[in-house]
């Protein structure tokens, strides 16, 4: 198992300390098929099935980063794929709901959150377009792209909350993060599009 926490630390994706720790306990290989378990170790996206992919080490670590996940956070992920971003964010934060509309990769995520006891996660088969959400996010994370600003998730955030997502239909696609009122382009990415 290769240490991400420390190699992308090395690589300058990380500096957070606590999301260094955490990359590097969590294994990628326990949220992967069996058909892609042996690519693990290498820094790119892998096909989950259903026209998805889990996204690249690195990717997972620049949403830690940029998102600075604290204890009292908490987070909204849209797009739960295998569970490895949820287990990592679940591992930093209050508490996690994640939203996932593939209904086998929602089953299997949460089996696989199960290998780490990890008790703050509830994972929801469900269409976020079409979700009524009751509660309020200091975080929202989505780890599928829009193709518009997201105006209908700004008010599920908690004042002075944050989004993370990416933006465009066509790659490469803009990572956006909103923070203090403002919204800003923090890079360059490749997502799948969110399934409505």
């Amino acid at each position: 198992m290769i240490r991400w926490g420390d190699r992308l630390k090395d690589e300058g994706f990380l500096k957070n300390k606590r999301a260094i720790e955490i990359m590097n306990i969590i294994d990628r290989r326990d949220f992967l098929p069996k058909n892609v378990e042996s690519y693990a170790d290498i820094d790119e996206p892998l096909d989950i099935s259903y026209g998805q992919t889990q996204s690249a080490p690195h990717m997972n670590g620049i949403f830690l980063e940029i998102s600075n996940i604290t204890e009292d956070d908490d987070v909204l992920e849209i797009g739960t794929g295998t569970g490895y971003l949820t287990a990592l964010i679940a591992s930093l934060a209050r508490s996690v709901l994640s939203i996932e509309i593939i209904k086998d990769l929602a089953v299997s995520a949460k089996y696989n959150i199960k290998k780490y006891n990890l008790k703050n996660v509830e994972i929801v088969n469900a269409n976020i377009n079409r979700m009524c959400l009751k509660n309020k996010f200091s975080l929202i994370i989505s780890a599928a792209s829009f193709s518009y600003k997201p105006l209908f998730l700004y008010e599920k955030l908690k004042e002075n909350g944050r989004m993370v997502y990416p933006l465009g239909i066509y790659i490469p696609q803009s990572l956006m993060i909103y923070k203090d009122g403002k919204e800003r382009r923090v890079g360059t990415v490749a997502f799948v599009n969110i399934i409505y």
